[in-house]
């Protein structure tokens, strides 16, 4: 299907204002959404620049009435929804040992129920105007538990199970839910990792392949392929290796 309207959530910063610009500048109109107003306010003013509609809202995607409130706003402004990208996502380093269970809810919150919010919202509307395309963003973290991110791994292995099953029970329903799992980005939450990160890619490239992709209508949009491999063969290994390998990567970071 041709993509003209595009809701963006979490488009303040990151892979969200990276995919922002990248679809701005091929001419379609946008609704972006995200907590930060003035970052929005700022990169509306950026992207009308080139002639095209362009709207936002605020939204905090952990909270369900809110998500359901932007979904409404722009239908309203766009007239229908030909693509919604649910990219916002939290996390930062923690440990079990000394946790706070409080910020794993709101990793919960926003990387888990801000896509299943953004589903509930968005599947009925597109059912009635004849289709469209979901992306939920998650992360090739999803594959297993790693040291120091368990709320975010385990957040995000939820969202991809979940994106999944309803990809499954669309087909055929003229919706595509389409799963995306990059690997490292730069971007404000990458920032605080304090081990080496592979591969590690600009957002605006990121922006490409993930806009690219899903107009070739795959399912899922997993990259780079080198740690898309690496992730796969964690999977299937055995966890005495896996732990193994896993704490001598945390010692050396120590």
């Amino acid at each position: 299907m041709s993509i003209h309207n595009v809701l963006i959530l979490g488009a303040s910063r990151g892979i969200g204002r990276a995919l922002a610009i990248e679809y701005a500048t091929r001419g379609c109109a946008l609704a972006l959404a995200a907590r930060d107003v003035d970052a929005l306010r700022e990169l509306t003013r950026e992207l009308g620049k080139q002639g095209g509609k362009i709207v936002y809202h605020r939204c905090d995607v952990a909270d369900r009435a809110q998500v359901h409130a932007t979904v409404e706003h722009a239908k309203k402004a766009l007239g229908r929804i030909d693509l919604a990208i649910l990219n916002a996502g939290v996390g930062e380093p923690g440990w079990v040992d000394g946790m706070d269970a409080g910020g794993v809810e709101t990793v919960f919150g926003v990387n888990t129920l801000g896509i299943v919010y953004g589903l509930e919202a968005l599947v009925p509307l597109m059912k009635k105007q004849g289709g469209g395309i979901i992306a939920g963003v998650s992360s090739l973290a999803d594959a297993r538990g790693y040291p120091g991110s368990a709320a975010y791994c385990a957040s995000k292995a939820a969202a991809s199970t979940f994106l999944e099953s309803a990809r499954i029970e669309l087909r055929g329903s003229g919706i595509r839910v389409v799963t995306v799992r990059p690997g490292f980005v730069r971007t404000d939450m990458t920032a605080k990792n304090e081990f080496h990160m592979p591969f590690l890619l600009e957002p605006a490239k990121a922006a490409r392949i993930i806009r690219r992709r899903i107009a070739m209508g795959l399912g899922v949009v997993q990259f780079p392929w080198p740690v898309v491999f690496a992730t796969r063969l964690a999977r299937i290994a055995p966890n005495f290796l896996f732990d193994r390998l896993l704490r001598a990567a945390r010692r050396r970071g120590e």
